[in-house]
């Protein structure tokens, strides 16, 4: 509980300091995902690369908080394509069901 704890401290963090990057992004993960279905952090990435106007995040943890305790289910895991990523795995997230 205690590694969940620190873990949830760090996103409430780097929440608090981007909050306006992170209702943009959360609206545009909604987006893709509605297009294909699925989305991805790497995919945030891609569209932050193409719209330098959104501006760039304090921290690059910011785009694991666009899913935190949101709209979107996590997935399965695939590997990140982004240099950035080091070809670590991340989550595939689907919007959650409507009930």
């Amino acid at each position: 509980f205690a590694a969940r704890r620190a873990r949830d401290r760090g996103i409430n963090r780097v929440s608090s300091k981007n909050a306006t990057f992170l209702e943009t992004m959360r609206s545009i993960a909604r987006m893709i995902c509605r297009q294909k279905g699925y989305v991805t952090s790497d995919d945030l990435r891609e569209w932050v690369s193409r719209h330098p106007e959104v501006g760039k995040p304090s921290h690059y943890n910011v785009y694991g908080a666009i899913f935190h305790r949101s709209e979107f289910v996590p997935g399965e895991f695939v590997v990140s394509k982004q240099v950035r990523g080091h070809g670590n795995r991340i989550r595939v997230h689907r919007l959650k069901e409507p009930k």
